[in-house]
Formats: structure tokens, sequence, C-alpha cells
């Protein structure tokens, strides 16, 4: 954790860009992805915090190398930069909203493969919220992450409040049909740590 404080901290991972476009991920989490995506082969991802689209760029292009799957990417408010791209569908609205829950499902329509990201850095309420509501669309051996667990002192941003770690912890007390899987982490650097969790039942 001391050294996912120093890198955070040294703001290296700001400068990160895909195709030219900025993105705030660490480049070991980009990584992580692409491995996720070629394994699940999901018809659907799902991204939350979509916030100027370089990360939503950034999975886009990995199904467009694998010629498999399309992003719904979900923001509010949705940015005026985002990029366009044909695997791309932009939905504005909280994640957790009712109405954005129901343009999402129509969108993947029935017994979709999805592989969620859930990327907004929202606090624990939302972030359980939004796990509750995509959650379903994930089959054995996709994934939800939950992004950006390192925050509210884990090891960084003291002063966020419950977020997105402390979510996890009771969507796993919760969800026994999924794991905090560390295979995914194993470039020592993450911003999720114990947040790619995989369905197994």
């Amino acid at each position: 954790s001391q050294f996912i404080d120093s890198v955070w901290h040294s703001l290296a991972w700001d400068h990160t860009t895909w195709l030219g476009r900025p993105l705030t991920s660490a480049p070991t989490d980009l990584v992580a992805y692409q491995q996720l995506i070629a394994t699940v082969r999901p018809e659907w991802i799902i991204e939350t915090g979509t916030a100027d689209g370089g990360r939503t760029l950034f999975l886009a292009s990995i199904c467009e190398l694998l010629g498999h799957g399309q992003v719904i990417a979900i923001s509010d408010p949705l940015s005026a930069e985002v990029p366009v791209h044909p695997r791309i569908t932009y939905v504005e609205g909280a994640p957790e909203d009712p109405d954005t829950i129901a343009r999402v499902t129509g969108l993947v329509g029935e017994d979709p493969t999805a592989l969620v990201l859930l990327g907004a850095c929202a606090d624990r309420a939302a972030t359980q919220a939004a796990f509750e509501a995509y959650a379903p669309l994930v089959p054995v051996g996709s994934y939800v992450v939950v992004a950006d667990t390192i925050v509210n002192g884990n090891p960084v941003w003291t002063g966020f409040g419950a977020g997105p770690a402390e979510a996890v912890k009771q969507i796993l007390a919760r969800h026994g049909e999924f794991y905090a899987d560390p295979e995914p982490e194993r470039f020592a650097l993450t911003f999720n740590p114990g947040g790619f969790l995989k369905r197994t039942r």
C-alpha cells in the first residue's frame, strides 16, 4: 500500500493517455481490463463514471481488436467531449437511477453476457446500488470491477468517506456468488485492490 500511495501522490498516472485521450487509470489496471475482456469475451461492457471517455475508448478499442463486444458508458452528466466510436453507446444519468437502469437493461436485452466496471469513485451507498442494478447481468466467470477502492485511506484520500472499498465489504458479505479475485492485481500496482469481483455461481 505504501507503493500505491507513492504512485498516487506522484500523479504520474494522471498523465496516462490512450490514442491521445487522457484517462485516470493506473496503466496496470488497463492491462488487467484487457485480459478480463479477452478471457470473458462479454457481449457488453457496462461502464459507470465515464467522465471524458478516455477509459471508455480504451474498452471499445479492445472490443474492436477482438472483433466482439460493445460498451455502454454511463455518466451524469455526460461530457460534450466524449469520443464517438461504433462500439460505444452513451447513457446519461446516475447509474443507480431507475430510468438509467431501465435504459441499460433495454439495450442489453435478454440473457446478456456482461462485464461491469463501476468506475465512478462513488460513495458506499451509490456503489452498492450500482452493483445491485448491474450484477444480475454478469454471468458465471465474468466480473463486476469496483474501481478506486484505494480512496478513504485505503491508502489514499483519507477524507473521502465511506466509498468503494467499504461497499465491496458489504457486497461480499451479502453476495456469496462473488469473490474478490486477486489474479488481476498481480502487477503490484492497482487502484482497485480487492475490487475485481468474479462471479462463481
